[in-house]
């Protein structure tokens, strides 16, 4: 069995940095040097790495920057492909004429959540700080994002919301910034408190069945 779950760690971490060395490249070609910061790309390549090295703190740093987004990219994906139909204008980019490359990639938020967790199942968390790591990362994306990239790029939504509804421009770093913090803390709470994930929880269990 831990040979089964290392070679699937090991097989998946190297697809995901593979997948993610694609993304990057696709990023330039689409937007100039600041497409390698685009939220996804990134965590989909250090995802890969957390993977493959069983570092499930690098792994919960991706995720507490991509679970909750890619939650509403999900829903607002299957509802166009049932519907035909836009529903909050998140995804409407991927059914619009693309590379087959961006479009391959792009598909990689249906399974990444996913596959985390089931690595984080594996691998257990050792930490509880690993939500440091998403500040840093977010806020250094924000202003990279803002100096690097422009409003038709739009990388991260850093200049206006990616959705549908209007957010005056006044106040939408300020509500940026606001969302980011909050669904960072969101998911660092909810993996922190999912016994499964947690390395004591599963000390305590292997030592009940003594």
């Amino acid at each position: 069995m831990v040979k089964t779950v290392n070679f699937f760690l090991t097989f998946i971490g190297l697809f995901f940095i593979l997948v993610g060395a694609f993304a990057f490249y696709n990023g330039v070609e689409l937007f100039g040097i600041s497409g390698i910061f685009w939220f996804s790309y990134v965590a989909l390549f250090l995802t890969g790495v957390g993977i493959y090295t069983k570092n499930s703190s690098l792994i919960a740093s991706q995720l507490c920057i991509i679970l909750i987004p890619y939650i509403f990219w999900n829903i607002d994906f299957f509802y166009v492909l049932a519907t035909g139909n836009s529903l909050w204008g998140i995804t409407d980019y991927f059914f619009q004429p693309r590379p087959l490359l961006a479009q391959i990639i792009s598909v990689q938020h249906v399974f990444i959540v996913p596959i985390s967790l089931l690595a984080i199942y594996f691998i257990k968390l050792k930490r509880k700080d690993f939500w440091i790591f998403s500040v840093i990362q977010v806020v250094l994306f924000y202003f990279l994002a803002r100096i690097l990239s422009n409003l038709e790029d739009n990388v991260n939504c850093a200049f206006q919301n990616c959705m549908s509804f209007y957010i005056s421009p006044e106040i939408y770093p300020f509500f940026w910034f606001l969302a980011y913090f909050a669904m960072i803390g969101i998911t660092a709470l909810a993996l922190t408190r999912i016994k499964a994930f947690n390395i004591k929880h599963s000390k305590k269990k292997g030592h009940g069945h003594r």
